[in-house]
């Protein structure tokens, strides 16, 4: 059995300190989540919520970068939302998920 391990990158920009962007997927295991802000002093809140609109992931208080290693079961289309950003910048976001 092969394992395809799926990484993406985007870049969202907060506006009025939130962000939202589609984890475009269809369903396996979030393996790893980065989201980093431009600045390291930069404070946020990070959840990921799925097709049913059931939070599955939240983390609060980080302060310039999130980097989880998981075992996150997923199915369809996941949504993260960054919200709480002392400053509106861009927020680089990386995704590895086993498929």
């Amino acid at each position: 059995m092969s394992i395809m391990v799926s990484p993406k990158i985007r870049t969202l920009t907060a506006s009025s300190g939130s962000a939202s962007g589609s984890l475009l997927l269809s369903y396996g295991f979030i393996k790893q989540i980065v989201v980093k802000a431009a600045t390291s002093t930069t404070t946020f809140d990070v959840k990921l919520t799925n097709t049913d609109s059931v939070i599955v992931y939240e983390e609060i208080d980080i302060i310039g970068e999130l980097n989880e290693l998981l075992e996150l079961p997923f199915y369809g289309n996941l949504t993260l939302n960054i919200s709480n950003a002392s400053v509106d910048e861009n927020f680089t976001v990386y995704t590895a998920a086993r498929e």
